[in-house]
């Protein structure tokens, strides 16, 4: 993952440590059943933990992944959880089994893995989920700035659909414009699914 490797996660994540949680954490706690059925999270590239610890505050059991540790330090801190967080420090791709979950959730983490990675891990996060479980993430798309690196896995949206065969496609959202990533210009083409486990 050299494009991942040459980013100061825990710089970054340091930085982002006082964002609120994306309005996706809500979203997919709705399509799981709302907080009454509080089950697992797994959070994949926790970061700076914005959305595990919402995610633990509203009642779930959450494992959160990532190679950098920001996020240990927060939990320490945190103590308006009703629910957990466990987190694993480590790869993401050196996973072997996933956790039994009701929620997957990924944000601006899953094309970091490179398109090998991302096609050993996707079926590992798929079979996580039971029937009727909920998977909220996003995927680097075609128009992305960093679509021609080798090490970045970038869909179509076809190829995001194929994802999905077996899901019920509930929500669906496209950045598609110029931004920035930390000092640098960067434009930004990033979907978001969100959907439920038919079978």
């Amino acid at each position: 993952m050299e494009t991942a490797e040459k980013v100061d996660w825990a710089t970054l994540n340091a930085h982002a440590a006082g964002r609120p949680a994306r309005r996706l954490v809500s979203k997919a706690i709705a399509a799981a059943g709302g907080d009454r059925a509080a089950g697992v999270v797994l959070d994949l590239g926790a970061g700076a933990g914005a959305d595990s610890l919402q995610f633990a505050r509203r009642g779930w059991t959450v494992h959160a992944y990532d190679a950098d540790d920001t996020i240990a330090s927060r939990l320490v801190e945190n103590d308006r959880m009703t629910g957990s967080v466990n987190f694993h420090h480590t790869d993401i791709t050196d996973v072997e089994e996933f956790p039994s979950a009701q929620i997957v959730y990924s944000t601006y983490t899953l094309g970091l893995l490179g398109a090998d990675g991302l096609a050993t891990t996707w079926p590992k996060l798929v079979d996580a989920l039971p029937r009727g479980g909920v998977i909220a993430v996003d995927f680097v798309g075609v128009n992305d700035s960093w679509a021609d690196r080798p090490d970045i896995a970038t869909l179509t949206l076809e190829e995001i659909d194929a994802k999905f065969r077996g899901f019920q496609v509930i929500d669906r959202s496209v950045r598609d414009e110029d931004g920035r990533f930390l000092a640098d210009k960067k434009h930004w083409h990033v979907i978001t699914t969100l959907a439920r486990k038919l079978r």
